[in-house]
């Protein structure tokens, strides 16, 4: 058992210079991508924003974006989230808020309507009937880009909230890239005692396995993360790739436009935006559970050797050192004492990094064992669901 910990760690300790390096590859939202050593930081000392960049290269510049919303039952998120949209600064850009109401059955409508008396920029479209086959986001999507005006695309979930820069910045990274796709995934804010212990754990997945710069760098559809909450496309790439009309029946519909828009040969990039963005994803256990099994198993291609090789993986790395930790406190064996405690603690320390990096408290960390342990059986749930056909239920419809 001791030289099974002894590689264990060598191994954790391998992946915590990996993370390091890993995040440090990402770029941050507001950066130019064709000259990474101008970028805007909001700060007390800033003398340059993003209206100051775009007036320093064209005066006369002054781009539409569109930002899109579709909501189903979204009373509680909606009014905060276009009153963050309405708040950003637009010294440089014109913006046009769409948002499609999915068939909501709450007072989402009301709640649409109070910001609409107070920012005329505000346009609400009621969704057609659902097709046959659709996923129901993806058809809200599809609808709404059917009224889009603007030079780039913005599609963000109703749960998130910008900071004041956020559009300016978004607007900076989208003009430099000048095609394609831009996602990234907002500081993610955490209520319950699931929600701390799991939903820091996709960002976490993403930095402990995912070579960032390749995401941009590569064609291939291997490296690639990207989330619907924030999703960035400029019209030719959604119009070449198929848009969501291309897949309209994908239950992961984020991670599927963006295989769709590096397979034309347009760039995608990963970048951090948590400088700009933050969400509150889900608000009970329940929520947790229900959300991360529906993608999971489907986001690891429905394959049953994969979802069981992840939670091997990560049952040997983050749960098998603490169960030896036990074992060897009970047999007073310091030998395998010592290495159970490196092992665990080095786990500990990337998932703070990782944390800290992602706008979370450090001590977060010490939940790694038991975040691993609640995602390896979140997988294990979501691979059951997609293998005996009862599907997944997410806002009142059940997936397949």
């Amino acid at each position: 058992m001791l030289w099974i910990l002894q590689i264990i760690a060598f191994w954790l300790l391998i992946q915590l210079v990996f993370t390091i390096w890993n995040l440090s590859r990402m770029p941050r939202l507001g950066t130019s991508l064709s000259n990474k050593s101008s970028y805007y930081q909001p700060s007390a000392s800033t003398d340059r924003s993003p209206a100051d960049m775009y007036r320093s290269t064209n005066p006369h510049a002054k781009p539409l974006l569109s930002i899109m919303v579709p909501a189903r039952n979204e009373e509680i998120n909606i009014r905060e989230c276009l009153v963050s949209i309405s708040n950003c600064r637009t010294d440089s850009i014109e913006i046009e808020i769409l948002v499609m109401n999915d068939h909501s059955e709450d007072r989402t409508v009301a709640e649409i309507e109070r910001v609409m008396q107070q920012d005329q920029r505000v346009r609400l479209f009621h969704s057609n009937p659902l097709p046959e086959g659709w996923m129901g986001k993806s058809y809200a999507c599809h609808q709404l880009v059917e009224h889009a005006q603007g030079e780039w695309w913005l599609f963000i979930d109703a749960d998130v909230r910008l900071e004041v820069e956020g559009l300016e910045a978004a607007m900076v990274t989208a003009r430099s890239q000048g095609k394609g796709l831009i996602s990234g995934f907002p500081r993610m804010e955490t209520g319950t005692w699931l929600e701390r212990i799991v939903v820091p754990m996709m960002s976490f997945v993403i930095a402990y396995h995912l070579p960032i710069m390749m995401v941009r760098r590569s064609r291939s559809r291997l490296f690639l993360a990207v989330t619907g909450a924030w999703l960035m496309i400029h019209p030719d790439s959604y119009a070449r790739s198929g848009g969501h009309e291309g897949i309209y029946n994908q239950i992961v519909e984020d991670m599927e436009l963006a295989r769709a828009v590096k397979r034309i040969g347009d760039p995608v990039t990963l970048a951090n935006i948590q400088h700009y963005t933050s969400a509150r994803m889900y608000h009970n256990a329940a929520q947790v559970w229900e959300g991360y099994k529906k993608n999971i198993f489907v986001g690891a291609g429905r394959s049953a050797w994969l979802a069981v090789g992840i939670s091997v993986y990560y049952g040997l790395l983050f749960i098998l050192p603490v169960l030896t930790l036990i074992y060897s406190l009970v047999a007073v064996d310091t030998m395998l004492i010592a290495w159970s405690l490196l092992s665990i603690l080095i786990g500990i320390m990337t998932k703070s990094i990782i944390d800290v990096y992602h706008g979370k408290p450090f001590w977060m960390g010490v939940y790694m064992p038991v975040s691993a342990a609640c995602l390896i059986g979140i997988m294990l749930d979501s691979w059951r669901a997609g293998a005996n056909g009862t599907g997944y239920n997410w806002k009142g419809r059940n997936y397949g």
